[in-house]
């Protein structure tokens, strides 16, 4: 039940835009399961929603180095590599991502809920 609170607040935390809230729950998460790379991507994006794009940039090239077919970092890695000036990073990373969903911004919204910064960049990137 505990973890169920947990998650919620998560999520709940995400949704309403307190990142810096979601940064400390999907800490917590990582630190009760560190093999679980869904909490440390959760982690990443919200570290980028908070402004922390470095440090989020480094999560998310450490969790593809473990995972390198893991496409919603790869993708979030593109988004983070194209805000930063890195354009030609961020394409031969996109060549890597081969979930064709992360072709729509509506998806990421809709589905994925990715956060208002993250699909700013994302959103830059699939315009060029």
């Amino acid at each position: 039940m505990k973890e169920l609170r947990s998650e919620f607040l998560r999520n709940a935390n995400m949704g309403l835009e307190r990142y810096d809230k979601a940064v400390q729950y999907y800490s917590q998460a990582v630190a009760l399961a560190p093999e679980f790379s869904f909490a440390q991507a959760n982690r990443a994006v919200a570290m980028y929603a908070s402004g922390d794009k470095s440090g989020a940039t480094r999560q998310m090239r450490a969790l593809l180095r473990r995972y390198p077919d893991f496409d919603d970092m790869r993708a979030a890695l593109v988004a983070s590599l194209w805000s930063q000036g890195l354009t030609d990073n961020a394409q031969t990373e996109w060549l890597r991502v081969g979930d064709e969903r992360y072709n729509s911004v509506e998806w990421l919204v809709k589905d994925r809920r990715w956060p208002k910064p993250l699909l700013q960049d994302m959103r830059a990137f699939l315009k060029k």
